[in-house]
């Protein structure tokens, strides 16, 4: 018979597992940061030449949009990089945007269009030659520290984590609307005991009354 949790256990089940995911995210980052600090290299960095060897040269933006980070951060990533001779920085030119020449002024249509300057960041012939070489390092403590578990354990991770970060809309909004309405609810019943105990202590201060006339 399968038991229906309650929604206090529910939110402690919801906690517990949020507790373990932080310990072991926090735990694994530990196993992996002594390899890469022996290279003065961060987590950030070594996925930033790996986007840049997979993908070639990207603007910051394309990089924003792919490593889900901060300008500010891109642009520390990248200078630090730089400084090591791993990735170079250039500005090149975009293809102009083409208008037609009725959406022109008359005395500009002859004028050639320029396309917006931008700075592209890509990997260096040093850049390609040390991720080649720490990469597969890399991937072989991650392979070893996950043969804890087989294929399939590591595919449900897979598929729950990202499950996780995609989210759903519909059910996070209810359940923030239960917690409003249980929240709601506790205050009405406690202000409903409150009007209870001052409604039953009047009868006792009656009695106490007629007592002491007496």
């Amino acid at each position: 018979m399968k038991v229906r949790l309650t929604h206090r256990q529910k939110s402690r089940r919801a906690m517990e597992a949020y507790m373990e995911m932080i310990d072991t995210a926090d735990w694994l980052k530990g196993e992996l940061r002594v390899p890469l600090e022996s290279f003065d290299l961060t987590m950030g960095e070594l996925r930033l030449l790996e986007l840049l060897d997979r993908r070639g040269a990207l603007t910051t933006r394309d990089v924003m949009r792919a490593r889900k980070a901060k300008k500010e951060n891109v642009r520390r990533m990248v200078k630090h990089l730089e400084r090591r001779g791993w990735v170079g920085q250039r500005i090149v030119t975009l293809p102009p945007v083409e208008f037609e020449d009725s959406h022109k002024a008359k005395s500009r249509r002859w004028e050639r269009r320029r396309g917006k300057l931008i700075g592209v960041a890509g990997l260096t012939a040093a850049g390609k030659n040390f991720i080649h070489d720490v990469l597969p390092r890399h991937t072989k403590l991650v392979k070893s520290l996950f043969r804890v578990l087989d294929s399939r354990e590591q595919m449900s991770m897979i598929r729950m984590c990202r499950k996780l970060r995609e989210g759903d809309p519909v059910k996070f909004f209810r359940e923030i609307r239960l917690m409003d309405e249980e929240g709601e609810a506790a205050e009405l019943r406690d202000k409903a005991m409150a009007q209870l105990e001052r409604l039953a202590a009047r009868p006792r201060m009656r009695g106490r009354a007629l007592r002491f006339r007496r």
